[in-house]
């Protein structure tokens, strides 16, 4: 099987995910939330991958949402906002990533740190378009649903834009020396730093996840007790 297969496989599995997350109701903004920082933490969490899971995620539980007629407006809010705070906790990941790696790297060159800012900046942005790419191929019961609901995201704010403006502003003042102090690395050196933060990034939100779901299991064990 080539690249393109596997990935095309992969993504056919994380739609299916999704959609069975929204058919069968439940705490769907929490499930959602679960599966997308899950897909999230494995192997490194950069631009790309951020746009694949969330694009594979929304798709499917907007497919989900179309089964339930009277429901499809909650359904996909909830799938939304399932999103945005998954998203939110992968800027807090990305910001212990570029500490560490600031405190660690010798050859951590001025273009790595902004280039990580950078796409902290954008993360709200590339969130609500991947939403508006999803409306434009749903139906359309869905498609304008969504739309209504990244219009009052713009408007209302996101959990992921407050999350990633906090993240910025902290790394800016911590980092403010070592942005000056720092020398540039080659393009070699760069690549290497660059896997290095996704990779951090992506251990560190798996560790995040972990809490929230032993947090979720705990708070499931006293409702039943």
């Amino acid at each position: 099987m080539s690249k393109d297969q596997s990935d095309n496989a992969e993504t056919q599995e994380v739609k299916e995910a999704a959609r069975k997350v929204v058919e069968q109701g439940g705490d769907i903004r929490n499930e959602v939330r679960d599966l997308t920082l899950k897909l999230l933490s494995h192997g490194q969490l950069d631009v790309k991958k951020i746009k694949q899971v969330v694009s594979a995620v929304m798709e499917g539980a907007s497919l989900g949402a179309e089964s339930k007629s009277t429901q499809v407006k909650d359904s996909l809010s909830d799938s939304m906002a399932g999103i945005d705070e998954a998203l939110a906790k992968s800027a807090e990941a990305s910001r212990l990533a570029v500490e560490e790696a600031a405190s660690n790297l010798k050859d951590f060159g001025k273009q790595d740190l902004k280039r990580a800012l950078d796409d902290l900046v954008t993360l709200e942005d590339m969130f609500l378009d991947i939403i508006k790419n999803v409306a434009k191929e749903s139906s359309e019961v869905v498609g304008g649903t969504l739309n209504d609901l990244v219009l009052h995201a713009r408007n209302s704010g996101t959990a992921v834009g407050k999350s990633s403006t906090n993240v910025v502003e902290t790394l800016n003042r911590e980092l403010g020396q070592t942005l000056q102090e720092t020398v540039t690395a080659g393009t070699d050196a760069a690549l290497k730093v660059g896997a290095h933060l996704s990779q951090a990034a992506a251990g560190f939100l798996e560790g995040i996840a972990e809490t929230l779901e032993s947090k979720v299991a705990s708070r499931s064990r006293d409702e039943k007790g």
